[in-house]
């Protein structure tokens, strides 16, 4: 706050706080035994208040400056409009400490967010199977190997079927062809969303899995299972796509892992509260910042690793393009 000036007389500090009410700029009067300061809450609105208030000393009986009746009547509306927030506020908090859901009337301490946990349980278990994308192959191998058996998986470990099974596109038919759409084309459709349960190393899967807690189980509290079901397969669905599309700039179309789904989520709280002033949870800036500085730090040779850029992109975006449209649920 700053003050930027002081009255001999209340009633003139005040009638100069109700101008300033009326004008919609923060202020308030601070009341001494001999001097009453004027404080402006806002620094971007200092050099507009001082300015009236040059004008104000020279007329304050000036009819612009007989406003106590409005000033009134604008804080008794901001009274209310204050207590309405606190209201939804306390509503939606209610809501974050137990809610009946599609999955049952349990409260949030018992279970109450099942996509949450199942996502977590079901990409730690396939992780774990697939051996972090680095499947054990096949001990031994025998010396009459042909093309067929080769092309039916005949050679391959169960550890290899599994993780194969899960990509966009399947080992021998991507091999022969460089289309990562190939194995859709022929009915797997499942290929579309299994490869957010692979993950390349347990720090992969433990990142993802930390954010998907502490973000997504927000978000299925406020909005329920099936929102954030819906949220995670969009926003998994639209980083795929855009995985693909640019696969030279952001490593490749064969991407695996929940981090498209995860920036989903962050990019819905982050921009909600944007759309419902009302919302009650938001995201500190500090994180925000971390989050996309991360984002763009891995698409810069900063960060030595292979990260699906473009699924993180196209996830956030999504999650954008939702909170922007999504109605209100609270």
């Amino acid at each position: 706050m700053r003050r930027i000036g002081t009255f001999s007389d209340p009633k003139l500090a005040d009638q100069f706080n109700d101008y300033l009410q009326t004008q919609r700029i923060p202020a308030k009067v601070d009341h001494d035994e001999n001097s009453h300061d004027i404080w402006i809450r806002d620094e971007k609105d200092v050099a507009t208040a001082r300015e009236a208030m040059e004008e104000f000393n020279q007329s304050p009986t000036a009819a612009k400056f007989d406003v106590s009746v409005e000033a009134a009547r604008l804080r008794k509306e901001d009274e209310a409009e204050k207590q309405r927030k606190l209201a939804l506020q306390k509503k939606s908090q209610q809501k974050l400490r137990g809610r009946s859901g599609a999955f049952g009337g349990r409260n949030a301490m018992s279970g109450n967010i099942p996509v949450v946990i199942g996502m977590i349980v079901v990409c730690g278990v396939i992780s774990y199977m697939t051996n972090f994308a680095n499947p054990k192959p096949l001990r031994d191998l025998p010396n009459n190997m042909t093309l067929e058996g080769w092309e039916r998986g005949d050679y391959f470990s169960f550890e290899e079927k599994l993780f194969f099974g899960l990509t966009l596109a399947g080992e021998v038919d991507y091999r022969k062809t460089g289309d990562p759409w190939v194995s859709i084309k022929k009915g797997e459709v499942w290929r579309l969303i299994t490869p957010a349960f692979l993950h390349g190393s347990p720090m992969h899967l433990v990142f993802n899995m930390m954010a998907l807690f502490t973000l997504g189980s927000v978000v299925e509290r406020l909005h329920g299972s099936l929102f954030l079901a819906g949220l995670l397969i969009g926003s998994h669905l639209i980083g795929t796509i855009v995985q693909v599309v640019l696969p030279d700039w952001l490593e490749g179309p064969m991407a695996i892992g929940a981090s498209g789904a995860v920036f989903g989520v962050f990019g819905f709280i982050w921009i909600r509260p944007k759309f419902q002033p009302s919302y009650p949870v938001g995201i500190p800036p500090f994180n925000v910042y971390l989050m996309l500085g991360f984002m763009f730090a891995c698409m810069t040779p900063l960060i030595n690793m292979k990260i699906a850029n473009g699924a993180l992109v196209g996830g956030l975006l999504t999650g954008i393009a939702i909170a922007a449209l999504a109605p209100k649920c609270i």
